[in-house]
């Protein structure tokens, strides 16, 4: 339980969801915890609960749309640790306004597009840059980034925010290659379908059950299933991974798209 000893982690989006099942994740696995997120009081309950538990954790509010914000977030955790091991970039655009502008290719709203951009892609971008000079310092460090598998391909929906994703996939391997040399290693989580609050916000039975005829495991994913990747890729048992683009999705993304046509096929002769 010790596959992160000592390494001081920064995860953003870390009041619930992904981000919680990871902070406390990595808190078993002994790393000291910067829990962020931009509402105070979820960061917080985190962090304590961690604490609770035996592991160390301290809590930030941290709105990675604002680079003073991320400057702030640095700098604080750089005079506390004097290092950075693990930059999670986990923070997610949330809002249910702008989703439900989000539907209709002809109604495209510029603002919702940036709105995206803004903390899907220029939040972890800009905190990779102000943690990097960092790890260059003490010899290297993994910076982790929670993409989407809606990155991988055109939809029917979603226009900003599978768009902000794929453009994250640049970011996460322009940096592997612009670093790794220098020890500094940079890899992605696309998660499939994963039941997080935002998730279970939106979703209904009906569309569960489309989940899971499109899955290639016998349930929808927890939040944990996820981290437990981020755990892996935070850890030196990783060292010779760099610049991927990890598809965590319970077998969604391994079959032809007609799979299901065939099954049904297969099932009535």
């Amino acid at each position: 339980m010790n596959r992160l000893a000592d390494k001081v982690s920064i995860i953003t989006g870390a009041g619930s969801g992904i981000g919680r099942a990871s902070a406390g994740m990595f808190a078993k696995e002994g790393a000291t915890v910067i829990v962020t997120d931009i509402h105070e009081d979820a960061a917080d309950a985190v962090a304590r609960e961690i604490v609770a538990a035996g592991g160390r954790a301290t809590a930030m509010k941290v709105d990675v749309g604002e680079e003073r914000d991320l400057e702030a977030m640095i700098e604080t955790v750089i005079a506390a640790h004097g290092r950075i091991d693990v930059l999670y970039n986990n923070a997610l655009f949330v809002n249910k306004d702008f989703v439900m502008r989000d539907l209709d290719f002809l109604k495209f709203d510029p603002e919702v597009f940036y709105a995206n951009m803004r903390v899907n892609v220029l939040g972890g971008v800009l905190a990779s840059k102000l943690a990097i000079p960092h790890m260059l310092k003490q010899g290297g460090g993994s910076i982790l980034f929670t993409s989407s598998g809606s990155s991988l391909g055109g939809d029917v929906t979603a226009y900003s925010y599978g768009p902000s994703k794929a453009a994250l996939n640049w970011f996460v391997q322009a940096i592997a290659a612009t670093f790794g040399k220098q020890g500094i290693r940079s890899n992605a989580i696309l998660p499939g379908p994963t039941q997080t609050p935002s998730k279970k916000a939106w979703s209904t039975p009906e569309m569960d059950a489309a989940f899971l005829e499109i899955l290639n495991v016998p349930f929808i994913g927890e939040p944990e299933d996820i981290a437990a990747m981020a755990v892996f890729l935070a850890s030196d048992e990783s060292r010779y991974v760099n610049g991927m683009l990890y598809s965590v999705d319970g077998g969604q993304s391994c079959t032809v798209p007609f799979v299901g046509v065939t099954r049904k096929m297969l099932a009535g002769s």
